[in-house]
Protein backbone atom coordinates (compact mmCIF):
# COMPACT_ATOMS: atom_id res chain seq x y z
CA UNK A 1 0.00 0.00 0.00
CA UNK A 2 1.16 3.36 -0.82
CA UNK A 3 0.82 6.62 1.48
CA UNK A 4 -1.25 7.89 -1.48
CA UNK A 5 -3.91 4.66 -1.60
CA UNK A 6 -6.94 5.58 0.05
CA UNK A 7 -6.06 9.92 -0.53
CA UNK A 8 -8.72 10.74 -2.67
CA UNK A 9 -11.32 8.87 -1.26
CA UNK A 10 -14.88 10.14 -1.39
CA UNK A 11 -16.07 10.07 2.36
CA UNK A 12 -19.61 11.05 1.53
CA UNK A 13 -19.29 8.49 -1.26
CA UNK A 14 -18.31 5.80 0.83
CA UNK A 15 -21.04 6.04 3.28
CA UNK A 16 -23.88 5.80 0.96
CA UNK A 17 -22.01 3.03 -0.59
CA UNK A 18 -20.73 1.11 2.94
CA UNK A 19 -25.11 1.56 3.69
CA UNK A 20 -25.88 0.24 0.53
CA UNK A 21 -24.04 -2.74 1.60
CA UNK A 22 -25.25 -2.95 4.72
CA UNK A 23 -29.17 -2.88 3.78
CA UNK A 24 -28.49 -5.30 0.74
CA UNK A 25 -27.04 -7.78 3.53
CA UNK A 26 -30.10 -7.11 5.52
CA UNK A 27 -32.20 -8.15 2.23
CA UNK A 28 -30.40 -11.30 1.47
CA UNK A 29 -30.40 -12.48 5.33
CA UNK A 30 -33.09 -10.94 6.99
CA UNK A 31 -35.76 -9.93 4.18
CA UNK A 32 -35.77 -12.69 1.32
CA UNK A 33 -38.70 -13.84 0.63
CA UNK A 34 -41.15 -11.93 2.95
CA UNK A 35 -44.25 -10.66 1.13
CA UNK A 36 -43.40 -7.34 1.98
CA UNK A 37 -41.04 -6.92 -0.92
CA UNK A 38 -41.64 -4.92 -3.48
CA UNK A 39 -40.17 -7.70 -6.50
CA UNK A 40 -39.12 -4.84 -8.72
CA UNK A 41 -36.82 -2.72 -6.14
CA UNK A 42 -33.15 -3.01 -5.03
CA UNK A 43 -31.55 -1.69 -2.78
CA UNK A 44 -30.12 1.85 -3.28
CA UNK A 45 -29.06 5.01 -1.88
CA UNK A 46 -29.78 8.76 -3.49
CA UNK A 47 -28.29 12.14 -2.84
CA UNK A 48 -25.96 11.27 -0.23
CA UNK A 49 -24.56 14.50 1.04
CA UNK A 50 -23.01 16.00 4.31
CA UNK A 51 -25.16 17.99 6.11
CA UNK A 52 -23.55 19.99 9.26
CA UNK A 53 -20.68 17.15 9.55
CA UNK A 54 -23.05 14.29 9.10
CA UNK A 55 -24.13 12.15 5.85
CA UNK A 56 -27.87 12.20 4.73
CA UNK A 57 -29.59 10.26 2.27
CA UNK A 58 -32.67 8.66 1.14
CA UNK A 59 -32.56 5.13 1.42
CA UNK A 60 -34.27 2.99 -1.54
CA UNK A 61 -34.99 -0.88 -0.17
CA UNK A 62 -37.56 -3.38 -1.73
CA UNK A 63 -39.37 -2.66 1.88
CA UNK A 64 -39.21 0.95 2.65
CA UNK A 65 -37.94 4.20 1.57
CA UNK A 66 -36.43 6.30 4.43
CA UNK A 67 -33.89 9.39 5.03
CA UNK A 68 -31.25 8.39 7.15
CA UNK A 69 -28.61 10.37 8.80
CA UNK A 70 -25.40 8.96 9.53
CA UNK A 71 -24.29 10.94 12.83
CA UNK A 72 -20.37 12.42 12.44
CA UNK A 73 -17.96 10.55 14.34
CA UNK A 74 -17.80 11.85 18.24
CA UNK A 75 -20.99 14.07 17.46
CA UNK A 76 -23.99 13.11 20.39
CA UNK A 77 -26.01 11.92 17.68
CA UNK A 78 -23.59 9.03 17.00
CA UNK A 79 -24.23 8.09 20.89
CA UNK A 80 -27.92 7.65 20.43
CA UNK A 81 -29.51 4.36 22.47
CA UNK A 82 -31.81 2.39 20.05
CA UNK A 83 -35.13 3.82 19.64
CA UNK A 84 -33.69 7.18 20.45
CA UNK A 85 -35.89 10.06 19.17
CA UNK A 86 -34.41 13.33 17.69
CA UNK A 87 -36.67 15.82 15.60
CA UNK A 88 -34.16 17.74 12.83
CA UNK A 89 -34.91 20.82 11.02
CA UNK A 90 -34.35 21.45 7.26
CA UNK A 91 -35.40 24.18 5.23
CA UNK A 92 -38.66 22.42 4.67
CA UNK A 93 -39.97 21.41 8.22
CA UNK A 94 -39.30 19.49 10.73
CA UNK A 95 -38.71 15.60 10.91
CA UNK A 96 -38.36 12.73 13.02
CA UNK A 97 -35.69 10.67 13.12
CA UNK A 98 -34.88 7.03 15.15
CA UNK A 99 -31.98 5.99 15.80
CA UNK A 100 -30.65 2.83 15.67
CA UNK A 101 -27.62 1.06 15.76
CA UNK A 102 -26.04 -0.93 11.90
CA UNK A 103 -23.34 -3.12 11.87
CA UNK A 104 -20.58 -1.65 10.16
CA UNK A 105 -21.71 1.93 10.04
CA UNK A 106 -22.63 2.33 14.43
CA UNK A 107 -25.71 4.54 15.43
CA UNK A 108 -27.95 5.63 12.57
CA UNK A 109 -30.81 7.72 12.51
CA UNK A 110 -33.77 7.01 9.87
CA UNK A 111 -36.86 9.16 9.23
CA UNK A 112 -39.68 6.45 7.36
CA UNK A 113 -40.72 8.14 4.30
CA UNK A 114 -42.55 4.98 2.48
CA UNK A 115 -43.50 1.24 3.65
CA UNK A 116 -44.58 -0.70 2.00
CA UNK A 117 -42.93 0.18 -1.54
CA UNK A 118 -45.79 -1.12 -3.78
CA UNK A 119 -47.09 2.17 -4.88
CA UNK A 120 -43.61 2.25 -6.98
CA UNK A 121 -43.66 1.09 -10.39
CA UNK A 122 -40.02 0.01 -10.34
CA UNK A 123 -36.63 1.17 -9.50
CA UNK A 124 -36.48 4.35 -11.66
CA UNK A 125 -39.62 5.88 -10.03
CA UNK A 126 -38.19 5.06 -6.62
CA UNK A 127 -34.96 6.45 -6.93
CA UNK A 128 -36.63 9.13 -8.93
CA UNK A 129 -38.74 9.93 -5.42
CA UNK A 130 -35.88 9.88 -3.68
CA UNK A 131 -33.79 12.58 -5.41
CA UNK A 132 -36.75 14.65 -5.43
CA UNK A 133 -37.15 13.94 -1.62
CA UNK A 134 -33.38 15.04 -1.54
CA UNK A 135 -34.17 18.31 -3.03
CA UNK A 136 -37.33 19.07 -1.42
CA UNK A 137 -35.75 18.56 1.92
CA UNK A 138 -33.65 21.80 1.38
CA UNK A 139 -36.14 23.85 -0.29
CA UNK A 140 -37.52 26.76 2.48
CA UNK A 141 -40.91 26.18 3.16
CA UNK A 142 -42.04 30.13 3.01
CA UNK A 143 -45.06 29.63 5.33
CA UNK A 144 -43.33 28.20 8.03
CA UNK A 145 -39.35 29.06 8.00
CA UNK A 146 -38.87 32.21 10.61
CA UNK A 147 -35.77 34.76 10.01
CA UNK A 148 -32.56 33.15 10.65
CA UNK A 149 -33.74 29.57 11.06
CA UNK A 150 -31.61 28.16 8.89
CA UNK A 151 -28.55 29.78 10.87
CA UNK A 152 -30.23 27.70 13.89
CA UNK A 153 -30.15 24.93 12.26
CA UNK A 154 -25.93 24.40 12.78
CA UNK A 155 -27.30 23.02 16.45
CA UNK A 156 -28.15 19.83 14.52
CA UNK A 157 -25.54 18.00 16.60
CA UNK A 158 -27.07 19.42 20.14
CA UNK A 159 -28.61 17.67 22.92
CA UNK A 160 -31.53 15.22 22.67
CA UNK A 161 -34.09 17.65 23.56
CA UNK A 162 -33.24 19.98 21.12
CA UNK A 163 -35.47 20.49 18.40
CA UNK A 164 -33.59 22.19 15.69
CA UNK A 165 -36.04 25.32 15.66
CA UNK A 166 -39.78 23.29 15.20
CA UNK A 167 -41.51 23.46 11.88
CA UNK A 168 -45.13 22.09 12.66
CA UNK A 169 -46.56 22.93 9.44
CA UNK A 170 -45.13 20.79 7.17
CA UNK A 171 -46.20 16.93 7.45
CA UNK A 172 -44.22 13.76 5.38
CA UNK A 173 -46.71 13.67 2.90
CA UNK A 174 -46.54 17.40 2.01
CA UNK A 175 -42.90 17.00 1.54
CA UNK A 176 -43.39 14.11 -1.08
CA UNK A 177 -45.93 16.20 -2.46
CA UNK A 178 -43.66 19.26 -2.85
CA UNK A 179 -46.63 21.38 -1.18
CA UNK A 180 -45.59 23.11 1.38
CA UNK A 181 -48.11 25.86 1.65
CA UNK A 182 -50.67 24.78 4.54
CA UNK A 183 -54.04 25.49 3.57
Amino acid sequence: MSPTDGADEDPVAETGQRLAIAFERIHRERMAGLPILHPDLAVAVVGGCAWYGHWLGVLVTPWCMNLVLVPAFGSELAHDAQGTKRLLDFPAGQFEFVSSPLDDLGTIATCSLFSPMQAFADQAAAEATAAEVMTALFEPNPDTTAPGQRDAQAGATGAKSARFRPDPGVSRRDLLRGSFRSG
